[in-house]
This record gives structure tokens, C-alpha cells and sequence, in this order.
């Protein structure tokens, strides 16, 4: 079949054209590349997963009896962070949305119609609007997520070098 060598170029051809397609290669290139190639998230330690999921999921991670011992300054704190999160992950949803749309609507490039919705910047979002689509519909690992999250500031610029 293939040699091994030829293996990998395929899958480094795959991760980069992946990363063009979902407009995140800038995010990508502010870490350096050889970090960006060994994140797996099963190799997380338990305080890179701990931090990933309190961002993700907020206070939903926690159970009634940690939160009725959690102070409110810090239950607080979690939502607010959480409440930020949600909002990146629907922005970015409706980016990659609007990036794929667009390509669809390229296709027809005679109508009027379709060249006004083409027209429209793609990282034009509407904050009102929830995209209810799911990250595993739109392709986004949770690699993507963690990445995507530390250059928004939600997670720490350290995060890789964190070790309990």
C-alpha cells in the first residue's frame, strides 16, 4: 500500500487543508506548530481536562453538594466564563457555517440572489441567533475547542505546560 513516509504527508496535507477550510490556521500559527501536532486530548493531565470542562460546561460539572459549598464570588466567576464560552463556540458555528454556505452558493453565480448572500462578509454573525448545529456536524474536535479557547483568553496561555 502506502510507505510510510507517504502516510504522512497525507496526513499533514489532511490537517492543513483542514485548518485553511475552517479559517482557524492564524489561531494555529500563534502556538508553534509542533505543540499544535501532539495535542490529543485523551492525553490531557487531570488539570488541562479539569480547566477544558469548566470552561465548556461551567457549573454543570460540578455536582449540588460542590455547589452549595462553592462560594457565590466563584459560582459567579464559572458562569461568567462559561456564558463567554458559549458565545465563542456559537460566533465560530456560525463563521464555519457561513464559509460553507457560501461555497454552496457560489455555485450559482448568475442569480442575484445568490451573489447578494455570497456578498456578506463570512465572519458576519448575529449574537441573537443560537446555531444549534453540533461541533461533531461542523467537524470541530475538541483540540480545535482548547486552541480556539486559549487564544480567546478563556483558557491560560500556559495550558499545555500545566501539571498537577
Amino acid at each position: 500500500m502506502f510507505t510510510e513516509k507517504q502516510l504522512k504527508k497525507i496526513k499533514e496535507e489532511q490537517m492543513r487543508s483542514r485548518y485553511d477550510y475552517l479559517g482557524i490556521l492564524t489561531e494555529y500559527q500563534t502556538i508553534r506548530k509542533s505543540l499544535v501536532q501532539s495535542i490529543i486530548y485523551n492525553e490531557l493531565n487531570q488539570q488541562q481536562h479539569f480547566l477544558f470542562k469548566r470552561v465548556l460546561h461551567g457549573l454543570n460539572m460540578y455536582t449540588p453538594e460542590e455547589k452549595n459549598n462553592m462560594h457565590w464570588d466563584k459560582k459567579r466567576r464559572i458562569k461568567k466564563v462559561w456564558k463567554r464560552a458559549q458565545s465563542v463556540i456559537n460566533t465560530w458555528k456560525q463563521t464555519i457555517c457561513n464559509k460553507r454556505s457560501n461555497e454552496i452558493f457560489q455555485i450559482f453565480n448568475s442569480s442575484k440572489l445568490a451573489k447578494t448572500i455570497v456578498s456578506v462578509p463570512v465572519d458576519e454573525t448575529d449574537e441573537k441567533f443560537i446555531n444549534t448545529m453540533s461541533l461533531k456536524t461542523l467537524g470541530i474536535r475538541y483540540e480545535d475547542l482548547i486552541v480556539k479557547f486559549i487564544s480567546e483568553g478563556l483558557l491560560p496561555k500556559n495550558y499545555f505546560t500545566l501539571e498537577k
